[in-house]
């Protein structure tokens, strides 16, 4: 640890107390954000009906029991150290509001949770309208039993609520956790999303009517939010797409998309460059986006030669960012993980012979080391503990900041941090102190005055303070080293902590 003479820890202390009084505790600076990341290696991570099949506490997929969140964290967690950096969450509408005003959050939540605590970027793809705003559709909470999903609401305002919920929640206003929003599923598709009696064609105005509304709503919402148009087929995506940009007036979506989402599974290059094709006869530039990418017929040996190739020539047809398809293995192609899908199997999530192969080309680099977790010790009679831990040595890239995380909530016995009490980030360039104390013509710094930063060794502590006081109770938490590529490293593991109010002694009365 570095020390400093007395002028130093005056001079420093001076910046810090400037730098207090422009953020206010909990202390860091102005801004700052962890890094997003940057890896074009990312995955549709469990796929379109995730939420259904994703096996539950009595084995059976359907949502009337809690999803395993423990497999979430283990599938999420693989999938980070193989080096996922995005995950396409899809989110069905009839699952959150199987009932109107009825709100089904949690597995949604655990999802985004969990893949911020590893570095996983959620691109939330909203999908599938609940048979109560569908007229005429049978009574169907069970979202997968509902004929009439893939219709869109019968009423417009429903649709705009459900987007304004959603953008409120998981947008920059609120968790601040989403800010890739993709508008349905291949809408060109009619399993996707169909019309009664189409005439032909007759879901093109519909989509452009609701990707207009939601791009609205969500830029409204959530500020600096992204908007995909929905992932078109492979099949029939160039021509639909053509026919929305011919659209004027109200259903005009020049402006409502930022990045156009495709999928390809066969003859990349060409299906591809239809979609191009289309942009550039509309005078459009706009990102390619693949959220669907694997290879029909390759088995595991063949997926293990021609990745490295495959995303080479995603590179190569100007796509920025391509999603395998999915995590585990498919009829539509291999996973890096083995097939679980729809059989729920009660240990999922084993590395597949793809899983090394995608690792070795989406993660060749060293992440940064496991902190050391410092204090607070086991009981706190504060109920705004300081957090202090002290930095590990840096891996392939400099240390950006630590993430902490704090919960108060298990399952299956075990702190998961998918709803934690605090979910705090600490950029490593912020300065940490305890407050100088004066006496007559000295100052002294009471207890160790750290920086942080290239200038510094690497054995630099970092302090948080919560910026809200936590409930007395029982608590668990860790922190991890997050380096400016976004990528997180090990955590700590997690410590156990009760706070307490203070125990008074006494001796009893006598009579």
């Amino acid at each position: 640890m570095r020390r400093y003479t007395l002028w130093q820890r005056g001079l420093v202390a001076l910046i810090v107390i400037t730098l207090a009084t422009l953020t206010g505790p909990p202390l860091a600076l102005a801004g700052a954000a962890p890094p997003r990341p940057g890896s074009a290696y990312s995955m549709d991570m469990f796929g379109p009906a995730w939420q259904y099949y994703f096996p539950r506490l009595d084995g059976s997929p359907h949502m009337s029991a809690a999803i395993r969140r423990d497999l979430l964290d283990r599938s999420l967690r693989l999938a980070s150290e193989a080096g996922v950096r995005w995950n396409r969450l899809t989110t069905w509408w009839c699952m959150v509001e199987p009932e109107r005003g009825q709100w089904f959050w949690d597995d949604v939540d655990a999802a985004v949770q969990i893949g911020q605590n590893y570095g996983i970027e959620s691109v939330m793809t909203l999908l599938y309208t609940p048979y109560w705003a569908v007229a005429g559709a049978p009574y169907a909470p069970e979202c997968p039993n509902n004929r009439r999903k893939n219709y869109p609401p019968t009423n417009m305002a429903d649709w705009e609520n459900f987007v304004r919920t959603i953008a409120r929640r998981y947008g920059a206003n609120g968790k601040n956790a989403v800010h890739y929003w993709e508008i349905w599923n291949e809408p060109d598709l009619p399993e996707f999303l169909s019309i009664e009696n189409d005439p032909g064609d007759g879901t093109v105005p519909v989509y452009a009517d609701m990707l207009n509304r939601a791009a609205r709503i969500i830029r409204a919402e959530s500020p600096g939010a992204v908007i995909l148009i929905g992932g078109l087929s492979d099949i029939r995506g160039s021509s639909f797409l053509d026919k929305l940009l011919r659209l004027r007036g109200e259903l005009d979506i020049r402006n409502s998309f930022d990045i156009v989402s495709l999928h390809a599974y066969s003859n990349h290059a060409y299906k591809i460059s239809r979609i191009q094709t289309v942009l550039d006869a509309h005078g459009l530039q706009r990102p390619l986006w693949n959220t669907e990418l694997n290879y029909l017929g390759w088995d595991y040996a063949q997926a293990q030669a021609g990745l490295a190739g495959l995303y080479q020539l995603m590179t190569a047809c100007n796509v920025s960012r391509s999603f395998w398809f999915m995590s585990y293995t498919t009829r539509w192609g291999p996973g890096i993980f083995n097939p679980i899908w729809p059989s729920n199997d009660p240990q999922p999530f084993w590395p597949s012979p793809l899983y090394p192969t995608f690792q070795a080309l989406a993660a060749p680099f060293q992440l940064p080391g496991r902190p050391t977790a410092i204090a607070p010790k086991t009981v706190s009679t504060d109920q705004r503990p300081r957090f202090e831990w002290e930095s590990p040595t840096q891996g392939s890239y400099p240390i950006a900041g630590y993430k902490l995380s704090v919960d108060n909530d298990l399952f299956l016995g075990a702190p998961l941090f998918w709803r934690p009490e605090v979910d705090a980030w600490v950029p490593a360039n912020a300065l940490t102190f305890l407050p100088l104390v004066t006496g007559g013509r000295r100052a002294e710094a009471r207890g160790e005055l750290t920086l942080s930063g290239n200038h510094f060794s690497p054995d630099t502590t970092f302090g948080y303070t919560p910026g809200t006081a936590l409930p007395w109770g029982v608590y668990y938490w860790r922190v991890a080293a997050v380096d400016d590529r976004g990528n997180v490293g090990p955590y700590t593991e997690p410590r156990y902590l009760m706070v307490r109010p203070p125990i008074s002694t006494y001796l009893p009365l006598v009579n």
